[in-house]
């Protein structure tokens, strides 16, 4: 069992884009009755896919932390369904984590006594960026994006937006949250700039933004009084992990880091 600092953030990726619609079914046996339901509901495999194999991934990164195999995890959801440990345990309780996938990828993070949340979001190419930013976006960030070309324009799309959806999970929302109620942009020293409303304390709320693998970004939201150290580890998918690639960044908030 690894110790889990509480200024440690630990983010466990894997890609599926690779595997077929089947490749799931080993990680089945580690899901709850409810994870599968909620699976099965899906339409497309490779959806059913890669939901399996997030909710395995999450169950056997935890397993690290705690002395609890991964089948035996037990959730609990607060009213705009965010997840934490359902736990008697007051050091099962005490862990933090945050679970999203896209297809082809997915990804958890993990930490101690602290709210935070992460996203995973394919870069897309579509024209379409500019009208959604102008609808979900503040006006600052879609100010901001029509000054950029259009293929820096979808980079930059997809950066807000999982920063911002991170952002609404670790705060308890989701995206039941408005969009519209935090603003972010880079500055020319690459850190993440942030604004919210007059109840969030800036300074509490630490922010950063990576490259994993070629056209995706994670974006990774925490709040927490020391600065957090984020590392980063691969899955394998078959028990086997690549060693933790310590990714913190000499700066406050960090855009992004190619690994």
């Amino acid at each position: 069992m690894a110790a889990l600092n509480e200024s440690d953030v630990y983010i466990w990726y894997r890609s599926t884009e690779l595997l077929d619609d089947d490749a799931g079914k080993p990680a089945d046996q580690n899901l709850s009755i409810e994870e599968r339901t909620r699976r099965d509901r899906l339409r497309f495999g490779v959806d059913r896919r890669d939901f399996t194999i997030a909710h395995d991934l999450l169950r056997r990164a935890l397993s690290r932390y705690a002395n609890l195999p991964p089948t035996d995890w037990r959730f609990a959801t607060n009213g705009y369904g965010k997840p934490s440990v359902d736990s008697i345990d007051p050091q099962l309780r005490a862990l933090s984590f945050s679970l999203s996938h896209t297809r082809g990828y997915v990804a958890c993070a993990i930490t101690s006594n602290a709210p935070l949340g992460v996203d995973v979001e394919r870069i897309d190419q579509s024209q379409r960026v500019q009208e959604l930013a102008d609808r979900y976006f503040s006006e600052k960030e879609a100010a901001w994006l029509r000054q950029c070309s259009d293929e820096l324009r979808n980079i930059r799309f997809a950066e807000l937006w999982t920063l911002k959806e991170a952002f609404l999970k670790a705060v308890g929302v989701g995206l039941s949250g408005s969009l519209t109620h935090v603003s972010f942009r880079f500055d020319e020293h690459a850190r993440i700039m942030f604004s919210g409303p007059s109840t969030i304390d800036p300074h509490e709320w630490h922010f950063a933004l990576f490259e994993p693998v070629y056209n995706v970004r994670l974006g990774i939201v925490i709040r927490s009084v020391p600065r957090p150290r984020f590392f980063m580890r691969q899955d394998e998918g078959d028990g086997r992990t690549l060693a933790p690639i310590r990714v913190s960044a000499s700066s406050e908030n960090v855009i992004f880091r190619q690994i």
